[in-house]
């Protein structure tokens, strides 16, 4: 009999009391597994409670079972492992998901457009019609950005482009001391050569001359706290680096406040200028250009939200982005946007804004994490709540722990302006180290403090 410290239910784990009898049910948690970043279906666990109920059938039978079922019914063929424990005299089975490297997976009968998902926190979501061929890229190797622009089945010769121009106009903004120059393009995906001719790629083309319909940035203004009432709304088109300047000159323009007077005089803004620039360069840079909608901004009178289109890349969780890990999905626009000084290196950004917030004693951003098709980051204007030094303080997770003996994660939430996501890292971080062990179960769940 062996002893297992049950996590809750996250982007690599899923619970089932028992086997559901419609193989749908448990197959897209196969499918979503193998196309983000692996996981673990475990049965015989109510998902709730983690209380054991465990299997009735004998192993073997029970393992072939599953086996026929999901090479009979998933396309391609998942790679898996079955591993059965005895807990408390009861059987459970672990079935193991690899990622997968020949997405997209999908259960046949529904098809690829409705029978291919991918896992979004605890759920399995019907992947969008971007995300599905984003995973065609990744099967390839390769990203939107970096394939070849067609327009009505026809490629763009950079002859056609005033490539001259473009880098001149680029090299006049480069922070780096390094030149870019047709071979550096070259070298980054922006242009490729075929025999004689050299193309332009979508990310050049989103560069130098957007023809992408998606490739906007919308921008609304609302008076209050909702989106009752909209002031104003205006879009912005044009290449994505001049969408980044007039956004950003705008964005500035609305937020200023007054000025800090020292040896020099100082424009202050409702929130630091380093941590807008960072989270709309994000945005631009690592939004999926394959979903057909565009960036969306909307200023509230507390509050900035910037929505990007897009789920985080290649099987990324906000865990991974908060810690500094990246993988870009658009490297050759990533390398333009650095060398020009508009962001620095590589999963610096997202610290970078949180250090700067932290520093005028501000919240860190707040991801929104929980749709399909998008992320969206909130920036608060507020500094009432955490300015006091005790309530500063209590920010601190290790300070946080010796003032709670028990709390939930809702109370956690509260206290320390924390998202759902956030909130649930810095639990299973907790249980993990064995700072904190969970009580209760479902609705009455909570956490005693070791």
């Amino acid at each position: 009999m062996e002893n297992i410290n049950f996590k809750e239910e996250s982007n690599k784990i899923e619970y089932k009391k028992v086997l559901p009898k419609e193989p749908v049910k448990w197959l897209k948690t196969i499918v979503s597994f193998s196309n983000t970043s692996g996981g673990e279906l475990i049965i015989g666990i109510e998902d709730e409670t983690l209380e054991v109920f465990g299997i009735k059938e004998v192993r073997s039978v029970f393992e072939q079972k599953i086996m026929e079922t999901i090479f009979h019914n998933v396309d391609p063929k998942p790679i898996i492992n079955i591993v059965f424990k005895n807990m408390n005299e009861k059987d459970i089975v672990i079935i193991q998901v690899a990622k997968g490297n020949e997405q997209p997976y999908y259960i046949k009968k529904l098809g690829l457009e409705d029978g291919c998902y991918i896992r979004y926190g605890s759920t399995d979501q019907k992947a969008t019609n971007g995300q599905r061929e984003e995973l065609i890229f990744n099967r390839k190797n390769e990203t939107y950005t970096n394939k070849l622009y067609e327009e009505q089945g026809n490629l763009l010769k950079t002859k056609d482009l005033n490539i001259k121009d473009f880098l001149i106009d680029i090299n006049k903004r480069v922070k780096t001391g390094k030149e870019i120059n047709l071979n550096k393009l070259l070298e980054w995906n922006l242009i490729k050569k075929n025999f004689d001719e050299t193309y332009a790629t979508n990310g050049l083309v989103l560069l130098m001359d957007n023809k992408l319909n998606q490739s906007q940035i919308r921008i609304g203004y609302f008076s209050g706290l909702t989106k009752t009432k909209l002031l104003d709304e205006v879009t912005i088109r044009g290449t994505i680096i001049s969408q980044y300047d007039e956004v950003m000159n705008m964005l500035l323009n609305k937020l200023k406040t007054d000025f800090k007077i020292g040896i020099i005089r100082e424009q202050q803004y409702k929130v630091p200028e380093v941590a807008l620039r960072e989270v709309v360069a994000n945005a631009i840079v690592h939004r999926n250009y394959l979903e057909k909608e565009p960036i969306k901004i909307s200023l509230f009178d507390d509050r900035i939200e910037i929505f990007s289109p897009g789920t985080f890349y290649d099987g990324m969780q906000l865990e991974d982005v908060l810690s500094g890990i990246s993988k870009l999905r658009n490297p050759n626009i990533g390398e333009i946007f650095h060398h020009i000084g508009i962001i620095e290196r590589w999963g610096s950004g997202i610290t970078r804004a949180n250090e700067a917030l932290e520093a005028e004693h501000m919240y860190p951003l707040i991801f929104e994490v929980n749709n399909v098709h998008g992320i969206n980051v909130i920036i608060k204007f507020d500094k009432g709540n955490i300015i006091k030094k005790e309530q500063k303080e209590i920010a601190n997770e290790n300070n946080y722990l010796l003032q709670k003996s028990m709390f939930t994660r809702r109370e956690l939430e509260n206290d320390l302006n924390l998202s759902h996501d956030q909130a649930r890292y810095l639990i299973e971080k907790w249980v993990e180290k064995g700072k904190i062990e969970k009580q209760g179960g479902g609705s009455k769940t909570y956490y005693k403090v070791n």
